[in-house]
């Protein structure tokens, strides 16, 4: 019996593995930036945080199949979004009505949603950022299932 080891039980072992990849909250919440994730931002030799980088990030497809894993710099699309480009996306921009209701009640109207584009991928991908009228800013990774609250501000024009 000395030679044997003790195997955790399938969901154990799912919950330890997720909590190593530091994933924020189980699909259906929205973390209000406290995980070991929790819009982290990259700070270079000047000390600007303006881009976000959320780490070990995975993108799944339509088949549930991962389509990309890594760390996501979010920054390019928060430029984006504060110069005011628009994605080609015909939802970018659009009002993002949280029926969900996984980010805080808000008025109609005060979120708008935002591309993220996922490398590698031929269409527009899961990945979005929603912004609140504040300033607020929400990632998701897995197309509204569950959201990370940013540490940083941004500001649409």
């Amino acid at each position: 019996m000395s030679g044997l080891k003790k195997v955790l039980p399938l969901p154990i072992l799912a919950l330890v593995a997720w909590l190593a990849l530091g994933d924020l909250q189980p699909s259906g919440t929205a973390s209000d930036a406290t995980g070991p994730a929790a819009g982290r931002a990259s700070v270079d030799a000047t000390g600007d945080t303006s881009s976000p980088v959320m780490p070990k990030v995975v993108v799944r497809d339509r088949d549930g199949r991962i389509a990309w894993r890594g760390d996501m710099d979010l920054g390019p699309s928060i430029a984006r979004i504060e110069r005011g480009e628009r994605d080609r996306h015909r939802n970018d921009g659009a009002v993002f009505q949280n029926r969900e209701g996984r980010l805080p009640k808000r008025p109609r109207g005060y979120y708008r949603e935002f591309v993220v584009r996922t490398p590698g991928l031929g269409g527009v991908g899961p990945q979005r950022l929603v912004v609140g009228r504040d300033g607020d800013a929400w990632y998701t990774s897995d197309h509204y299932r569950s959201f990370v609250r940013l540490t940083i501000e941004v500001r649409p024009p």
